[in-house]
């Protein structure tokens, strides 16, 4: 009876004894939390490189991920699938993967283990391992029966699992944290995997600054001066800070995560730590682009937005910038332009097309096609304008460069050939003209008529119409607030970031 008193009391000793008993492992915080969405799939995956737990949304049971553990997500109609190693756990809710800053000691399960109260099998189970989970070491314990056991933290409370079909990792501190998704790039931070419809969403979660190491080089080339990088760092900043929800496009900002990060873009995020771009003392949404043509865009002439709320989203001037895309021209068929409106251009002709230009620069708000089967107008925002016109460029979004853009329609000709008693003359068209009839003669009142020729009676004109359109254009982009090719114009004529700043978004200070 001493005996078995000596080793009960020694059992919690040991225990007591081991900090790592009581240790937790705490997932990192971050300061200004900022999530974006990165997959919109059936499936996905995560590889991990460094320490992270996994936890169940609809049950919060926590499971330590191995260093380097592959992770599978599968969205079905019942929810979302997790499998690592040989080890599935389902959740309707989906799952949360959160980078730890550090990982003590660990045993490995290489197979469903079950965690007892004791260090015998016949124990009461506490809970159940999955084949890849892990748990934090406390100790090892050898029975009377010769058995290894190892005493291990859980979620649950401490208790013992056979050391059969396990392994040790030693412990870890990692300082960075990463993990690749199956879109092939490389992340910082934690993830959050929920349904949507059909599909999952895998979203990454990181501070904002390491955020924007990933945007930075990736909206502006990281070898243009540092001042225009620093003003892209301070607009990114404050999008992202106004942004209910992120993407990793160009629909919100251009993010590649660790993947594409410079060392020179990163130097401008640290020297803007927390700088934003404030009107009346509030944060607000400062939207930039490629290429402005010479002028910015008032937000109400581009995006038909109601001007006065966005005093800050006005028409400036943007003298220095110096990029292929300030003018251009492109050409379209008018099989094309009659596509986008909807008619089938095998049996429509486009007679005519009018612009509406009511901006302050001349910015298109409105398109008006006159055809054969009728008159359609589309009025509508840049993005709607631009899609009008589809370009064969996936770079460029195939739609076309800007919504700022003057036209030119080529015609063919009804000109008429008329002999008269000074000979036979050329004619544009017959309205007007006097000639000899049945009757006598007559002056015409109408371009339509009925011409006896050598092989028939021809109707005049022949509907013909337009035969090209060519568009001559400015600008590449919304055209609201910073021109990225603008900033650094000015940042080579020596004006810093705050200037710059203040220069596109009218009205505004610079400051934390």
């Amino acid at each position: 009876m001493k005996k078995l008193t000596i080793f009960i009391i020694g059992f919690f000793f040991l225990s007591f004894l081991n900090p790592n008993a009581s240790k937790a492992m705490e997932p990192v915080q971050y300061s200004k939390k900022t999530n974006v969405t990165l997959i919109d799939a059936a499936s996905g995956n995560i590889d991990l490189i460094g320490t992270f737990q996994l936890i169940t949304l609809d049950t919060n049971v926590v499971s330590y991920l191995p260093v380097n553990s592959t992770l599978t997500f599968k969205k079905d109609s019942s929810g979302i699938t997790a499998q690592f190693s040989s080890s599935s756990i389902k959740s309707s809710k989906g799952f949360k993967v959160q980078e730890l800053n550090e990982m003590p000691k660990m045993i490995v399960f290489n197979q469903a283990t079950p965690l007892r109260k004791g260090a015998t099998s016949s124990y009461d189970v506490i809970r159940q391992f999955n084949a890849g989970e892990a748990a934090p070491y406390i100790n090892t314990f050898t029975n009377s029966s010769g058995e290894v056991w190892y005493n291990v933290s859980s979620q649950e409370g401490n208790g013992w699992v056979l050391a059969t079909n396990t392994k040790i990792q030693n412990p870890v501190n990692t300082s960075l944290n990463l993990a690749k998704i199956n879109n092939g790039k490389t992340y910082r931070g934690s993830y959050e995997i929920v349904p949507d419809g059909a599909n999952l969403n895998i979203m990454n979660t990181l501070d904002l600054e390491d955020y924007l190491k990933g945007v930075v080089p990736n909206e502006m080339p990281a070898g243009w001066p540092k001042e225009a990088l620093k003003a892209q760092a301070i607009a990114a900043r404050s999008y992202a800070a106004n942004s209910m929800n992120l993407s990793d496009t160009a629909s919100s900002q251009v993010y590649r995560g660790y993947s594409s990060e410079d060392s020179r873009s990163t130097a401008a995020i640290n020297e803007t730590n927390g700088l934003v771009v404030r009107y009346n003392g509030k944060v607000i949404q400062t939207f930039f682009f490629s290429t402005s043509g010479g002028r910015t865009a008032n937000v109400g002439d581009v995006w038909n937005s109601n001007q006065s709320s966005f005093p800050y989203l006005v028409s400036v001037e943007d003298p220095y910038e110096t990029s292929s895309h300030s003018n251009w021209t492109e050409n379209f068929t008018p099989q094309q332009l009659l596509t986008s409106f909807g008619f089938n251009p095998s049996t429509t002709t486009l007679l005519d097309v009018k612009l509406y230009k009511p901006g302050q620069n001349g910015e298109v708000r409105g398109v008006t096609v006159e055809t054969s089967n009728g008159t359609k107008t589309i009025n509508g925002n840049e993005n709607q304008i631009r899609k009008l016109f589809p370009v064969e460029s996936s770079s460029h979004y195939n739609i076309l460069n800007s919504n700022w853009f003057d036209m030119k329609l080529t015609k063919q000709s009804n000109s008429a050939s008329v002999q008269t008693s000074n000979g036979i003359v050329n004619v544009d068209g017959l309205k007007g003209q006097a000639v000899q009839t049945s009757t006598g003669v007559e002056t015409l009142s109408t371009q339509d008529v009925q011409v006896q020729t050598p092989t028939g009676i021809q109707a005049y004109p022949m509907i013909s119409g337009v035969t090209n359109i060519t568009l001559n254009g400015k600008g590449w982009g919304h055209r609201i607030g910073m021109s990225q090719y603008g900033a650094k114009g000015y940042a080579e004529k020596g004006w810093n970031a705050e200037q710059i700043i203040t220069h596109y978004f009218k009205g505004t200070t610079v400051s934390k």
